[in-house]
């Protein structure tokens, strides 16, 4: 029986993070339509969106472990917040496609902090258990996914701007970092007497980035990443349009579709955190791909809108896991630098969810989003492919 978990302050600041981050990135999705119509672009560009906020937060990735070294992470992670809401207040005030696509690159930009460094705090805190604390923690993305559609799809459907649903995403970013300034003062403290007992810090950083890139096995951990990112950035990004076009429903309605799958997600992650022990984490994930590839097909084939939230739920519990879980699990494996690891991990990672996103965009512009559906379960054969061979190279080893 697993042990009760014990919560530290930045757990909780931590949480509020992913909470807003998760916002941010689900927000567009349900005004995507909306959007479109009122600035004049097709589908195509609305991936494109996602491709440019996922690739300036793959860019900023690796420069926040420098910073990290440099500054500390939970300045740098204030920062990334303050500058998440930024972006999302030039989001809401843009009057044109360009605009909303430079503010992308100010919302990448913060979130790539926040995706950088939030994990690797954590497991500073959990070192020893640091699989359900991680869990724990990633489920409140799944939080602000499940609360940000629901409010976002309802009073979008009563009509609110989406201009403003935007700004007040950007208001929670902003309280996520004065949490992280407030509740990480102390921490701060011991991380820079940390900081002034070592030298060099971005040469030993590099060194770390190095040491990784040298483990074949940390190869296995980036390919098992991208198609579980991806796999979940393809539902999140997609589900609310996919409802609205091919049910011909409101946006109510694709706001509930989305917190369908979110809410799976937040039960499969709490479940992980309360139940799931650090050496169970690989039967875990190859078990929850497999189930994830079945649901994945399942929704493509039906015809029926209830149905299809019930299968949106069932994904989103198979795919809970695969972020926290991979990135716990390859730190117990590797044994390097957990902070260096977590953050090259999430450069392998991200593309994923910007990438599927894009990729589906553009078979949705020839053939329709139902068919770019099967891009999913494609990922997560590949994902449980990945990680049985990791465990028969891992016994070899």
């Amino acid at each position: 029986m697993a042990k009760p978990l014990k919560l530290d302050k930045l757990d909780y600041a931590g949480a509020f993070g992913f909470f807003a981050y998760a916002s941010s990135v689900v927000v567009t999705p349900i005004i995507l339509l909306t959007l479109a119509r009122d600035l004049n672009f097709g589908l195509a560009e609305g991936g494109g969106m996602e491709a440019v906020r996922a690739g300036f937060l793959m860019a900023v990735l690796v420069a926040s472990g420098f910073a990290a070294a440099r500054w500390g992470k939970i300045p740098v992670l204030a920062v990334g917040s303050f500058v998440l809401g930024g972006g999302l207040v030039l989001y809401a005030l843009a009057p044109a496609y360009a605009v909303v696509l430079l503010s992308m690159t100010l919302v990448g930009l913060g979130s790539g902090l926040l995706e950088a460094l939030i994990n690797p705090l954590i497991q500073d805190v959990h070192p020893n258990d640091s699989g359900r604390y991680l869990n724990m923690t990633n489920a409140f993305f799944s939080v602000g996914v499940l609360v940000a559609v629901l409010v976002a799809g309802e009073l979008l459907t009563r009509g609110v701007s989406w201009r403003v649903l935007i700004a007040g995403v950007g208001a929670l970013a902003v309280v996520s970092g004065v949490l992280f300034a407030v509740l990480g003062r102390d921490e701060y403290r011991l991380e820079r007497e940390r900081r002034r007992s070592r030298s060099g810090s971005g040469i030993t950083t590099f060194r770390h980035a190095k040491t990784i890139l040298r483990e074949p096995a940390f190869w296995i951990f980036a390919l098992a990443i991208f198609c579980g990112g991806g796999a979940e950035g393809a539902f999140t990004f997609w589900s609310a349009s996919y409802i609205q076009l091919n049910f011909q429903a409101v946006a109510r309605a694709g706001g509930l579709g989305t917190a369908a799958f979110a809410a799976g997600m937040v039960l499969g992650r709490l479940a992980s955190g309360r139940y799931v022990q650090q050496n169970r984490l690989r039967p875990l994930i190859i078990t929850s791909a497999l189930f994830g590839a079945v649901v994945s097909v399942f929704a493509y084939l039906v015809n029926d809108m209830l149905g299809f939230f019930a299968l949106l739920f069932a994904a989103g519990l198979s795919i809970a896991c695969f972020w926290p879980s991979i990135q716990s699990h390859a730190a117990t494996v590797l044994r390097v630098d957990s902070t260096m690891l977590f953050i090259l991990l999430s450069v392998a990672g991200i593309p994923g969810f910007g990438f599927t996103s894009w990729v589906m965009g553009l078979i949705a512009e020839q053939t329709g989003l139902r068919l770019s559906l099967l891009v999913i379960p494609a990922l997560l054969i590949i994902l449980a492919a990945v990680m049985i061979f990791e465990r028969v190279s891992s016994r070899q080893r």
